[in-house]
């Protein structure tokens, strides 16, 4: 564990090229949050490409943005050199409008409004997250991973857990239970807070997913073969993805991170007055997600230290860079007790990083 308190970019220009396993990050997003100095603008071309040079060919950057100015970071990242290759969103169900009340200010200005009901903003409920990669530097995917570890996101690891135990009526000569939809659900560029997933699954109410049948049949064909339900494979045997039976609401099939009163001050003597502290578990299963065994997450807006506690979690190395002196010593001891978290938090820590 590094922790480097100072100018970003200037600390960035001390590490060797090609050190870095993955960025996982929170910059400022530029609207004067707070009205604190450092959210000014978006990070630089010049910032992105510092990044850029110290992360391996083929890792990956995962920032956090603003909704309104996601795309002038997006764009820096892209114009650094980096492969836009997706984008996250999480959202959250605790965000507080800031909307002017049009209809109220109309009202003193004239003593009666015909705008009733206007404002001038909705509510906030999700943050972006841009998925980017450095270039591989090897011919495919594959050989980059051989050289670098880096290039690919590790599905296995970040699957959504399903009970397999609705899986019920299907003989054992049925089941491929080496098919990825038997061992959970394949991730998703959407992540749900504990209070949003709960808020979607009350809306939903209870869901019951099905299962695959010898017996379904489309109406038409399909190119030169007669379509059914598995595609152009009429063999059962050949090609057969449960949908597992189980039951429950809409989230069920997205990752909810779960959120925990107790983080923003455990381990502290003192408040945590960072205002945008991400929850830990959201932030480990983002670094679990672009990691590979035994790598180096490096966080260049370290802030309180919720991306250090997460690598550490799962087994990583971490990097963090912090300008702030009153910051930078909140993420000091945080990050230095992170071992106290795995009690506290609703998931069950098993670090995936294997130690190289």
């Amino acid at each position: 564990m590094t922790l480097l308190k100072g100018n970003n970019l200037e600390l960035l220009r001390t590490l060797p090229s090609n050190c870095i396993d993955s960025v996982v990050t929170d910059p400022p997003y530029g609207l004067s949050f707070m009205n604190k100095k450092w959210d000014h603008d978006v990070p630089s071309i010049a910032f992105w490409k510092e990044v850029y040079r110290v992360l391996k060919p083929g890792g990956h950057v995962l920032s956090f943005g603003g909704t309104r100015t996601y795309h002038r970071m997006a764009v820096n990242i892209e114009d650094a050199g980096f492969e836009i290759r997706d984008q996250i969103m999480w959202i959250y169900g605790s965000g507080f409008p800031k909307s002017y009340n049009i209809g109220k200010a109309v009202e003193k200005l004239t003593g009666s409004s015909e705008y009733q009901g206007w404002g001038t903003c909705l509510k906030p409920a999700n943050e972006p997250i841009c998925v980017a990669r450095k270039p591989l530097s090897e011919k495919n995917n594959a050989t980059n991973v051989l050289k670098w570890c880096t290039g690919g996101v590790n599905i296995d690891a970040c699957k959504i857990a399903v009970d397999l135990s609705g899986i019920n009526n299907l003989k054992d000569d049925e089941l491929d239970f080496e098919s990825d939809e038997v061992n959970g659900r394949f991730p998703a560029n959407i992540i749900f807070d504990e209070f949003a997933a709960q808020i979607l699954d009350a809306q939903t109410g209870m869901l019951k997913s099905g299962k695959v049948e010898a017996h379904h049949k489309r109406g038409k064909t399909l190119g030169e073969y007669q379509g059914n339900c598995y595609g152009k494979y009429n063999n059962q045997d050949q090609f057969l993805r449960p949908t597992y039976g189980d039951e429950g609401g809409a989230s069920r099939f997205f990752y909810v991170a779960k959120t925990n009163k107790k983080e923003r001050n455990l381990a502290l003597n003192k408040d945590n007055n960072h205002p945008t502290v991400k929850p830990i578990n959201l932030m480990t299963y983002l670094c679990r997600l672009v990691t590979p065994f035994g790598g180096t997450v490096l966080d260049p807006f370290m802030g309180s230290g919720s991306t250090g506690i997460a690598a550490l979690l799962e087994g990583f190395d971490f990097m963090g860079m912090e300008l702030d002196n009153d910051y930078f010593t909140i993420a000091e001891d945080r990050i230095d007790s992170y071992e106290e978290y795995r009690s506290v938090l609703k998931r069950q820590y098993e670090p995936m990083a294997i130690a190289a």
